[in-house]
């Protein structure tokens, strides 16, 4: 129940949605600046079939450059966030969305959005939801050039996550791995059974820039 967190939804999220995120848990997806954001539509879908309950996501400023708050929300049926975005009045968005979450995926990761939360930079929303998560289960998944890779700044970020306990499925040749494969992996990281039916919960609500 919404009184359960004592806060009414943020708005740009319908209350139908935020109730049902407070009593089956939330599958929250942060999306940062790679040009692989063009698949978290495809992912989305997959996540639908994969865990119960609703999603949402939240982008970065520079994942808006390769999708657009109005196309994903259209393809994934759910609320689409962004920094700019207003919460409730006396709790922010980012204490809201993981308060109600039950694990956190960030795809694509970019090097510098892993630096970032590495670091302790709360910068924007997707920054200051992800840094709020401690103890969620968390999986990142890196989109990521392999050189810039295997440069000894980056894999130092990434051990940094690994040790607050976040998991990381490594890039493929620079890619992300296959959508299917990562919401597979998201649902093994949260104890979700294969072939788990998704619980019934229509995700309705209005996207907010």
């Amino acid at each position: 129940m919404l009184d359960d967190i004592g806060v009414p939804p943020p708005r740009g999220l319908t209350e139908p949605f935020a109730e049902t995120a407070s009593q089956e848990g939330l599958t929250l997806v942060i999306g940062t600046g790679s040009v692989a954001a063009v698949n978290i539509g495809g992912l989305l879908h997959e996540l639908s079939s994969a865990l119960p309950g609703p999603t949402a996501v939240v982008l970065t400023e520079a994942a808006r450059r390769f999708v657009t708050v109005p196309a994903l929300h259209h393809l994934g049926r759910c609320p689409v966030l962004t920094t700019e975005t207003n919460g409730p009045g006396f709790r922010p968005l980012h204490v809201w969305l993981t308060d109600v979450a039950r694990r956190v995926l960030v795809y694509p990761a970019s090097a510098g959005f892993i630096g970032r939360v590495a670091g302790g930079l709360a910068t924007d929303l997707a920054s200051t939801t992800y840094l709020c998560s401690t103890g969620l289960p968390t999986l990142v998944v890196p989109s990521i050039h392999p050189r810039m890779w295997s440069s000894p700044p980056v894999r130092r970020n990434v051990r940094r996550l690994q040790d607050a306990g976040a998991q990381v499925m490594p890039p493929r040749d620079g890619a992300a791995p296959p959508v299917a494969e990562v919401a597979a992996a998201l649902a093994a990281l949260s104890g979700v059974p294969a072939g788990t039916p998704p619980l019934m919960s229509p995700q309705r609500s209005e996207s907010s820039r």
